[in-house]
């Protein structure tokens, strides 16, 4: 994996409004050093008051480790396969499925195949 961290110079995120074709965001990770280098690669593809959107594109076998997200979160898997597990339930998410998630709720995931998922997170005391 790359040990060099540089923030992208053409970040998607711009103007009064965002407007993105995830398919193309995908194919941009994966063509990015940290893809071909490592298990995964994420892009927060906007971040503004109330909203977070973190595109995430990971490996097979990649795990995400269990973690708590701050705020209410939604995580949309765009392509390929992944476990999440969630409390104490495990779901096997394909593409077009999406989990919800109060605040502060354990999730931890492994990615079953190439996949691609977005996080949009809702910032805390937003409405």
């Amino acid at each position: 994996m790359s040990s060099t961290w540089q923030p992208r110079p053409d970040r998607p995120e711009g103007g009064p409004f965002v407007h993105l074709r995830l398919s193309e965001e995908v194919e941009r990770l994966r063509g990015e050093p940290a893809w071909r280098d490592g298990d995964r690669n994420v892009i927060t593809l906007t971040k503004r008051a109330g909203l977070r959107l973190v595109l995430t594109a990971l490996r097979q076998g990649a795990v995400l480790r269990e973690h708590h997200a701050p705020t209410a979160a939604a995580l949309q898997v765009l392509a390929g396969r992944m476990m999440l597990r969630v409390g104490d339930r495990a779901l096997a998410l394909g593409p077009g499925e999406v989990v919800t998630m109060e605040p502060g709720l354990a999730h931890a995931g492994e990615a079953l195949a190439d996949c691609a998922f977005l996080l949009t997170l809702a910032e805390a005391g937003a409405p």
